[in-house]
Parts: structure tokens; C-alpha cells; sequence
């Protein structure tokens, strides 16, 4: 790994390029957290580097390589680093790339975001970006040519995934007119790919109450809307009409693969996933899955959970199971803990655990500042007081059966 460190330096983009490709299979397979602490510097502003000098291999490298990191890195001071300091360079990426890069790119933007956005203007900021490529007539469409079905179903997923990790009712609607109608067009396509994305995003906006909002705004004297918007809502008096002809839209899809002989992976999986979404629609609800995870399983309780958990297994790719047994953030964020079997049948539990965060000071501040305590101190991010919440539950747990043991 050192090795390939140094060939990030070299001034030829092959040897670059390689070095990459290899970090990028090794970040995979392997949880390179202490590895990646401690060069987290030069492997951020190289990967960084890739973007502004490489060739659109190197910068479709470079994507993956900067996802991987964040997910390795977890939440915190770096992870937010991270996003500030690559939001630029994925921006101006996402308007000159190729269409061989912008898969990455826009996968390497959700998951930055994802990892370390620290509040809702930073995600928002993220899905603005997204949504350029899925509604090629919104306003300031800087994108606003027609890209490949794989780079639009790409967006689409991108953006579901950062909308679960939004209140439904803190979005401004404004951002996203037309949206509702946008993927209803994009259920009727003829490409699986968009069809599938489409109907991911409309059950998760109904999920995190995304669709009552936008049909609430409506109403609003203050509030505007495109003319399409308009006529579709005022078709329906409340939102349970308009999920329904949601509803309708992908029992009609469901019953079109149903009819057809293929019995390939993928139809199969077209089929499930259309079950599983009806469920949402049309019932409101999920139908609680779990997803074996070595020789544990992973509880899989809602569908912005599912979009979470398969967009992960998309970017981590064979080592999702690697991840998700050993990366701590992974953990946090879907609740999981791995049990560790020591020989045998016998389970190992750590008899104390601790959460912490790290601040770095610089060396050119001195104690002897005003506001010094104010300059340094951060406040700890969402993932972070969760785990450490999480932490104190359980230690008050314990404390409390060494207090009243059971009289069984």
C-alpha cells in the first residue's frame, strides 16, 4: 500500500491510474480504517488530484476511490473534510464528464454526502446536483442534455438514497417541481433500469411523507408549481388519491413482466422488487426482511433502510459483507452488531466500549485567545451522538442488572 501511495505522485497517468485501481480492489475487499486514518491527507488531496489532471478513466478511478473512502473513514471531522473539499471538484465533474465517469461520479456524490454531510443545506445542496440529470427542464440546468439510461437510473437511485436521510417536512418543495409527474412519466419507459429507480424514489417519498408535503404546498397561495404539477394534483382532494394512481402505475408494470416467459435473475428480481413496493403503495407499509450478514442477520425494518443497505452493497460491491462485519460506522448507521466467536461456539463481549471524537488543534493557535474554546470545538455529528447514545443505553442497561439482579 505504501507503494502505491508513491505511484499516486507519478506524473504518468497510467501509473496513476493503476494505483488506483488497486487501492480501489484493496478498499473493497479489506476495512482499511487504520491505514486510511493515518494517510487520510494524501489519499484525499491525491484523489482529489486525479480529478483535476486525469483522464476520464482516472477520474471514474478516482470516484470510487473517494466513496470507498468515506465509508472506510466513517462520520466525523475527515468524512465532513471530505465533502467539503471534493464538492467542487464532483460538481464541475458531473457538468464536463464523460458518459463512461459519470456513473462514478454520481455514485462517489451520494455516498460523500451520505457519509459526510453534516446537516440537511449540505445534502439538499448534493441532491440539487442530482436532480439536474433526472429533470432535464428544471430551472439553472446546467446539465440539460439527454444522458443514458444508466447515468439517469444512476441519478435517480443517488437521490433516493440522500432523501432517506431528510424529514420529508423540512424540504422545500420548490427545489423539486414536477417531481411527482417526473417519475410517474418514468414508470411508462421501456428501460427496466429507470423504470425500477423511478419506483424506488416514488415509495420512498411516500414513505418519508415527501408526496403529503408536496400536495399540502400546493395549496399554498405562495407556493408555485410547474403547470404539469398543477394538473396532475389538482386531479386528486387528497394524497391517498394520488398514491393510489401511483400505485396503479406499477401494478401495470408488475403485471407486464409477470406476462413475460423469461424466467432470467433479473425479471425475477423485477418481480420481487414490485411486490415489495405495491406493499409500501398500496398498504403503507413494509414488510420487514433480513439480509444474512456471515452468520448473523441484518434487520431490514423500512424501505429507505432497503435503498440504503443495496446501495451500499452497489458501491462496496463483493466486500459488503467485509464492511458490514467490521466497519463501525456500517454499524451505527443500521444498528447491527456483529457477534465475535473466539473458538467454537463461544461468543466474545467486550466487557467496556467507548465512543469518541477527535478534534485537531491547530499548533499556531495559543490558550491565551478570547475564543479559542470556540474555534476548535465542533459539534459532534449525527452519527456520532447516535452511536454514543446508543453506548449509554446499553452501559445503563448493565448497570442496572449488576443493581437488580433477576430473583428467577
Amino acid at each position: 500500500m505504501d507503494q502505491l501511495l508513491d505511484d499516486l505522485f507519478c506524473k504518468r497517468g497510467s501509473t496513476r491510474e493503476r494505483a488506483l485501481s488497486l487501492i480501489t480492489e484493496d478498499f473493497t475487499i479489506n476495512y482499511r480504517h487504520q491505514f486510511s486514518q493515518k494517510n487520510f491527507a494524501t489519499l484525499l488531496y491525491r484523489f482529489l488530484y486525479s480529478f483535476k489532471k486525469g483522464s476520464s478513466k482516472e477520474i471514474a478511478l478516482a470516484s470510487h476511490a473517494l466513496g470507498l473512502l468515506a465509508v472506510t473513514i466513517g462520520c466525523g471531522d475527515d468524512a465532513h473534510e471530505l465533502y467539503n473539499e471534493s464538492l467542487p471538484l464532483i460538481s464541475k465533474a458531473l457538468k464536463s464528464g464523460t458518459e463512461s465517469s459519470l456513473l462514478s461520479i454520481i455514485d462517489c456524490l451520494a455516498i460523500v454526502t451520505f457519509v459526510g454531510g453534516s446537516n440537511f443545506q449540505e445534502t439538499e445542496t448534493s441532491m440539487k446536483m442530482l436532480w439536474q440529470f433526472i429533470h432535464l427542464e428544471s430551472d439553472d440546468n446546467v446539465v440539460a442534455k439527454k444522458h443514458s439510461s444508466a447515468v439517469l437510473s444512476a441519478a435517480i437511485s443517488a437521490w433516493s438514497l440522500l432523501l432517506t436521510t431528510v424529514d420529508g417536512w423540512n424540504i422545500n418543495y420548490n427545489y423539486w417541481k414536477g417531481g411527482i409527474s417526473v417519475f410517474l412519466d418514468l414508470l411508462q419507459v421501456d428501460e427496466p433500469s429507470v423504470c425500477i429507480a423511478a419506483g424506488e424514489a416514488l415509495a420512498l417519498i411516500c414513505e418519508v411523507g415527501f408526496l403529503e408535503k408536496s400536495v399540502f404546498d400546493t395549496h399554498s397561495a405562495d407556493i408555485g408549481t410547474d403547470e404539469k404539477e398543477n394538473d396532475l394534483l389538482k386531479q386528486y382532494s387528497s394524497m391517498k388519491e394520488l398514491q393510489e394512481k401511483v400505485s396503479r402505475h406499477v401494478r401495470s408494470h408488475f403485471q407486464q413482466t409477470a406476462n413475460k416467459s423469461s424466467a432470467s435473475n433479473s425479471l425475477n428480481e423485477r418481480h420481487k422488487f414490485c411486490r415489495d413496493l405495491l406493499n409500501v403503495l398500496e398498504d403503507g407499509c413494509f414488510c420487514k426482511t433480513a439480509l444474512k450478514i456471515g452468520k448473523q442477520s441484518l434487520e431490514i425494518n423500512s424501505w429507505s433502510q432497503l435503498l440504503q443497505v443495496n446501495f451500499l452493497k452497489h458501491i462496496l460491491r463483493r466486500g459488503f459483507v467485509k464492511h458490514m462485519l467490521e466497519n463501525e460506522f456500517l454499524h451505527d448507521v443500521f444498528n447491527f452488531t456483529p457477534r465475535k466467536s473466539t473458538s467454537g461456539n463461544e461468543l466474545y463481549v467486550s466487557e467496556r466500549e467507548e465512543a469518541t471524537i477527535k478534534i485537531f488543534v491547530p499548533e499556531i493557535r495559543t490558550r491565551d485567545d478570547e475564543d479559542f474554546p470556540e474555534k476548535i470545538r465542533r459539534a459532534p455529528s449525527s452519527a456520532f451522538r447516535k452511536a454514543k447514545t446508543q453506548l449509554l443505553n446499553k452501559q445503563r442497561v448493565a448497570k442496572g442488572k449488576e443493581l437488580w439482579p433477576s430473583h428467577d
